[in-house]
């Protein structure tokens, strides 16, 4: 069968890894995720991933799409969990596990207070610099280390059979310490944190190619060998690269585990929002930036409200209904009620103040019910994240594009959307919106 130049996209998630094929016309040929099970014990605060388990798991799943596509293969493109870091000593073995996004152990002593003083950034809990930094604080580097790499970007180095990482300006950014003006990485804030600059990985522009696929990959992924691997991508960028069709004129939001809220803007635009701690700026293609807001709880507020409404059965002693019953009678109650409650869901904290916490106002003796409270939580998960979003980039957009299974199962989530933002919203069709943003990026280098 021939089917032309087909693109491979792999994302290395934070629960999943997922990869997908798409033809020359970037539609898809085929898709196959699955968990990767990675998570290791650890203490409380840490939060850690065996590096092993997710090249094993990634290179199961690729095995797993059709042979006959595979074999056409003419580029590849990664992405994945940014923030995240791991070690590797000078053979790109791991010396650590993966330290991700959601791991807290620079919280621990007042440290990350510490950190932002010394280098003069607001870096945050689970950026790469910060964990880097505990590591060498608490003389746990390893003695053998010589590389610190995102696990994306250990991927491509094993892909191609290089002798050290490279990275790109998305990934870079999400470590913390990356100077977005210069396009490199910031040597004096590195060092004022006890970072040595050598350990960092050499920083390739977005899109560009790492190398080529060696033949011992080849083989294990039943690929042509030599075929051009693209360096990695952040899965924000990647996602938004699949999901949006302009880029410059709509909203993205996602709601999945957490929440984002992203709007493409141009370089010139960004020069006014550098210090604004509520909200991100992340390198994208074509020389322009992301403005994201991020909660931490996004789709999990939701499912909290689920898991009490059963807790608060099973203490009546009353037998819940199926967790799906209980999301479809939400969205009923939800849609239907009235307003009246405020609902803030910062129950895990926000990376620009960990301290911050939950709050519900506007109670009264007659609207404390099912419906007002399903209503408020699914109003104020939106408004959670346009609060943290500059005005002037809400202004002028056209519409909001979808994507995140929270969104996708919840109509009432949808409808508060439309009702805070002021847009329609229509849901990406795409699955695997990060995987797919990775191939399209690599299918359009070549």
């Amino acid at each position: 069968m021939n089917v032309g130049a087909v693109s491979l996209g792999i994302d290395i998630g934070t629960s999943k890894v997922a990869a997908v094929l798409i033809n020359d016309q970037a539609e898809p040929l085929a898709s196959c995720s699955r968990p990767h099970h990675a998570d290791r014990k650890a203490p409380p605060g840490h939060d850690e991933q065996d590096a092993a388990t997710l090249l094993n798991t990634t290179r199961a799943v690729v095995r797993e799409l059709p042979s006959s596509y595979r074999r056409n293969v003419a580029s590849i493109g990664v992405t994945g969990q940014m923030h995240g870091v791991l070690v590797c000593d000078s053979r790109l073995r791991p010396q650590t596990p993966l330290f991700t996004w959601r791991d807290k152990r620079c919280l621990s002593e007042n440290f990350l207070a510490e950190l932002r003083e010394r280098s003069g950034i607001a870096l945050n809990c689970g950026f790469g610099c910060a964990t880097l930094a505990w590591l060498v604080s608490r003389k746990a580097w390893p003695s053998g280390a010589r590389h610190a790499s995102t696990i994306q970007d250990l991927l491509v180095a094993r892909l191609c059979n290089l002798t050290a990482p490279v990275i790109d300006p998305t990934n870079a950014a999400s470590w913390g310490l990356f100077n977005l003006e210069k396009n490199q990485w910031d040597t004096d804030a590195l060092r004022a944190v006890g970072l040595e600059s050598d350990w960092m990985p050499h920083v390739l522009p977005c899109g560009a190619k790492a190398g080529d696929l060696c033949s011992e990959w080849a083989a294990a992924l039943e690929v042509p060998p030599k075929t051009p691997v693209t360096v990695a991508i952040g899965d924000n960028q990647a996602s938004i690269m699949a999901t949006v069709k302009e880029p410059e004129h709509e909203l993205a939001l996602t709601l999945g585990t957490g929440g984002q809220l992203s709007a493409v803007v141009p370089r010139a635009e960004c020069e006014a929002m550098n210090d604004e701690a509520r909200y991100e700026l992340r390198p994208f293609p074509g020389d322009r930036f992301l403005v994201v807001a991020s909660s931490l709880c996004g789709g999990s507020a939701w499912n909290w409200l689920a898991e009490t409404v059963e807790k608060w059965m099973g203490d009546l002693d009353v037998d819940p209904p199926s967790r799906d019953a209980i999301f479809e009678r939400l969205n009923h109650l939800g849609a239907h009620a009235a307003g009246g409650l405020t609902i803030v869901p910062q129950f895990l904290g926000e990376r620009y103040d960990e301290s911050l916490r939950g709050s519900i106002s506007g109670i009264d003796l007659q609207n404390f019910d099912l419906g007002r409270i399903s209503r408020g939580l699914a109003r104020g998960i939106i408004a959670n994240l346009a609060g943290m979003f500059p005005a002037s980039t809400l202004r002028d957009r056209t519409g909001i594009v979808g994507s995140g299974n929270a969104l996708r199962r919840n109509h009432l989530l949808r409808e508060m959307a439309v009702e805070v933002l002021g847009l329609p919203i229509r849901i990406c069709d795409r699955r695997e919106e990060a995987a797919c943003g990775a191939a399209l990026l690599a299918a359009h280098r070549r």
